[in-house]
């Protein structure tokens, strides 16, 4: 195990990550990374995502695809919760480096705020549309690093839906009086 600079100790690097047909922010395991509840989500089934796991050297993304909570929606139903999918593109090499650094373990002398909000899940896609469900290396309070988040926020998001997934508060109708 290596000790960085004072900050904790480095968890060993995750296992390649499986290429999936395609990105897919509503798949049950994303929507549970993210908080939510899978078994919610309105619409047709999505099949299984694999799980998170290091970028493998034989893939190459061209875009990225980052999944997110915190989002709601308000339709004829109520208020839903919602998972709001940006299509990122631009330079990937700082995300690609970014995620090829360890994690640091969780320190007992630590002291971790709440994690913040929203929560996001990262796919990296390649020019055939395939995608790794990407692991983000977190700070000792599980937190993705700064190193990834600023390297995420640096791409451009061309593009943005909202898809509801959880009925959070049903839309009450009045009955009329007589």
């Amino acid at each position: 195990m290596t000790v960085l600079a004072g900050c904790g100790v480095a968890d060993p690097l995750p296992a390649e990550a499986e290429t999936a047909p395609r990105a897919d922010c509503l798949a049950p395991q994303v929507i549970a990374a993210l908080g939510l509840r899978a078994d919610d989500a309105p619409g047709t089934a999505h099949p299984d995502a694999p799980e998170p796991g290091a970028v493998p050297e034989s893939f190459t993304p061209v875009s990225a695809v980052q999944c997110m909570s915190g989002e709601r929606l308000t339709d004829a139903d109520g208020v839903w919760s919602a998972v709001t999918v940006r299509q990122l593109e631009g330079d990937l090499a700082p995300l690609l480096d970014a995620l090829a650094q360890p994690s640091e373990s969780a320190r007992a002398d630590q002291a971790c705020a709440a994690s913040p909000f929203p929560t996001w899940e990262l796919w990296l896609v390649d020019a055939l549309g395939r995608a790794v469900r990407a692991e983000r290396p977190v700070d000792p309070c599980g937190v993705p690093t700064a190193q990834v988040t600023a390297a995420v926020e640096q791409l451009e998001t061309t593009g943005e839906e909202h898809f509801p997934v959880a009925l959070l508060a049903a839309r009450v109708t009045a009955t009329p009086t007589p």
